[in-house]
């Protein structure tokens, strides 16, 4: 569950960049004037590193400060802001983009299986470059390699995902914890979410919807051949009948796709947590009482 997001500053140009972000962002928040008690619930503080060491009167326990120093780069400030308010703190061990590929690129980002940020590309380039980023800046405060996950959406033409995994494979050669799962993208933009959802354009919704598919997964040694042979390896063909019969598991059931995607948002639930729920229902409805 998120925390309360406080803002106490008298700096008045951080100010205005920390508002107009939010705001961007639609995460809402509270002004605090300088030497009023931060109220006694969990809260994150945003606030400039000259200030932190004058704020006094606040339980420890339940307010958590973020400080900006002066030349900090404010995209990478808003970042480890955005994963405190998202995540929360902890040592973090695996990151999952789901990327609906195409024109505009959608992508949405989970870590340790909470929601962390979406985004809309118009260039596979800019797409990696965020996601080079984003595993960087998770990985410079962190004691452990981060495992990687990737969720690519196969409703386009082959070349575009065979060049996007080979750039992921090239560009992380030398990490081992990569996993690389194609999916089934049938009927991911039918919903029509980012109505319901302000928050996330439609290709972004739809990069949504593919995350909460196992899809199939691919290395090294298979994903050349993916399309190839998904026409002839028996194991293969049963592994796309399964995932289409899961597909069309939560194609029938939406208000339950709803609320999982509400839940998922509101980071009251792992991405994990949400396949949990998806098999019980599966069970539920082949098993009834």
């Amino acid at each position: 569950m998120r925390k309360k997001v406080f803002i106490l500053t008298n700096n008045s140009k951080f100010f205005f960049k920390l508002n107009k972000e939010l705001k961007r962002l639609r995460i809402p928040f509270t002004v605090l004037n300088i030497g009023q008690r931060i109220p006694n619930i969990n809260s994150v503080v945003l606030t400039t590193l000259k200030e932190v060491f004058n704020i006094n009167n606040y339980n420890e326990k339940k307010v958590n400060f973020v400080p900006y120093k002066e030349g900090e780069n404010f995209e990478k400030y808003l970042f480890d802001f955005l994963k405190i308010y998202q995540c929360g703190f902890k040592e973090y061990s695996k990151l999952l983009f789901s990327i609906d590929p195409g024109e505009t690129i959608g992508m949405i980002v989970f870590l340790d299986g909470m929601y962390f940020y979406s985004k809309t590309f118009f260039t596979k380039q800019d797409m990696l470059i965020d996601i080079r980023k984003c595993i960087t800046n998770i990985e410079e405060e962190s004691m452990n390699e981060i495992k990687l996950i990737f969720k690519i959406g196969r409703g386009v033409s082959y070349p575009f995902i065979l060049e996007f995994i080979t750039n992921i494979y090239q560009i992380f050669h030398k990490k081992e914890n990569i996993r690389i799962y194609l999916i089934n993208e049938i009927k991911s933009s039918k919903f029509k979410l980012h109505k319901n959802f302000k928050s996330l354009s439609k290709h972004e919704a739809s990069a949504l919807i593919l995350a909460l598919r196992k899809g199939v997964k691919v290395d090294k040694d298979t994903y050349q051949k993916f399309f190839e042979l998904k026409k002839s390896d028996k194991t293969l063909k049963k592994q796309l009948v399964q995932e289409l019969n899961e597909i069309s598991f939560l194609n029938r059931n939406i208000d339950l796709l709803k609320k999982l995607i509400i839940d998922l948002l509101d980071c009251k639930i792992t991405i994990d947590k949400a396949f949990d729920i998806i098999n019980q229902e599966i069970v539920l409805k082949q098993y009834p009482e």
